[in-house]
């Protein structure tokens, strides 16, 4: 280091962007011959920069690194110890990214091409000028605070990819899949369900009176109402079971089940009872439920097939709970005696 050529000028000066350039700069160096290593941290003291170690070994430089990750390495090549500096620059780069500089006195090709896979940021030879150490220092940190920033933006983009993508599959209003989230799950369901013989119910759910809600009460009431449905549908089924909103009042279930689907029933009447004896809003949850059996002796029906299935089941419950109502409203009137009405009314 004896032909280092003192120039003083400020650090960072230019060459780094932003606040990042106000930073001073860690370094760890990594020199075997005592004078040198000296020689090296006191013009890199004068430059500005932060020399966080000093080591003289290569392992000894891996372990420091890891330990005080410093912001840039410079290494020698040609080190004591078990490994050299171009070993030790390949674990270090395989357990921390971080940029290196070589500064080394080996001209031959052969270490030259050695090094270079090891992807150092420049490759100085011995001697050299402090302002070419200096200009090598500023390119490698600006250019490893660029890869820093493109790597971080990509992940960005990926992390933005992947929300939007699950967006899409999520209905916005109550927050369990949506038609599309349904289908890409449920066409998986039946392969794996078939393929190990185990068997399947759908459901298709309908909630009553949601027209009725909306203009007696308004949308918000109707969209609570919606809001309410979807959270008796989540105690009902299990994590594992693919429950969707299909649209407007329409909702959808594919979940496992032993021997029918009279259980899954049952419960989801049970919850909704538990829903209306707790609730204060001005409605009854009611719904109408369809469904079908996916059994692996079946028939290979697709998806549309078995909705279609257990949307009829759905339509002839509907239909069969308006033909009660009607029966009810056509029978004929109790001629109990008025006294006995008033007293009905007052122990109600």
């Amino acid at each position: 280091m004896s032909d280092l050529h003192r120039i003083t000028f400020p650090a960072h000066s230019g060459l780094t962007d932003g606040a990042a350039s106000d930073a001073v700069v860690s370094i760890l160096v990594v020199e075997d011959d005592a004078i040198i290593a000296q020689d090296l941290k006191e013009t890199l003291t004068q430059l500005g920069y932060h020399v966080i170690g000093m080591a003289s070994e290569g392992a000894q430089a891996v372990r420091m690194a890891q330990e005080l990750r410093p912001q840039l390495i410079i290494m020698d090549v040609g080190l004591r110890g078990e490994i050299d500096g171009i070993q030790a620059a390949q674990l270090i780069q395989e357990r921390l990214h971080v940029p290196l500089i070589f500064l080394t006195g080996h001209r031959d090709v052969q270490t030259i091409e050695r090094a270079v896979r090891t992807g150092p940021l420049a490759y100085l030879i011995k001697p050299f000028q402090q302002v070419e150490l200096h200009c090598a220092i500023e390119v490698a940190i600006h250019k490893h605070r660029a890869e820093v920033a493109t790597l971080e933006r990509e992940a960005a983009l990926r992390r933005n990819a992947q929300l939007l993508t699950s967006l899409s599959l999520v209905d916005e209003l109550t927050q369990l899949r949506n038609r599309r989230g349904f289908y890409e799950l449920a066409d998986q369901a039946l392969k794996n369900a078939r393929r190990e013989r185990h068997q399947l119910g759908l459901f298709f759910i309908d909630l009553n009176g949601l027209k009725q809600i909306n203009d007696r009460l308004g949308h918000l009431a109707g969209d609570q109402a919606l809001r309410d449905t979807a959270e008796v549908l989540r105690h009902t089924f299990r994590e594992s079971d693919i429950v969707a909103r299909l649209g407007g009042d329409e909702f959808i279930a594919l979940a496992h089940v032993s021997d029918d689907t009279s259980a899954l029933r049952e419960r989801l009447r049970e919850q909704l009872a538990l829903l209306n004896a707790a609730s204060t809003r001005n409605y009854t949850l009611a719904v109408s439920i369809g469904t079908t059996i996916v059994s692996p002796t079946t028939a290979d029906d697709d998806i549309d097939a078995l909705i279609a299935r257990a949307d009829a089941a759905m339509y002839e419950e509907k239909r069969a709970a308006r033909r009660t109502a009607e029966s009810r409203v056509a029978e004929p009137q109790s001629a109990e005696p008025a006294e006995s009405t008033k007293s009905f009314s007052r122990t109600d």
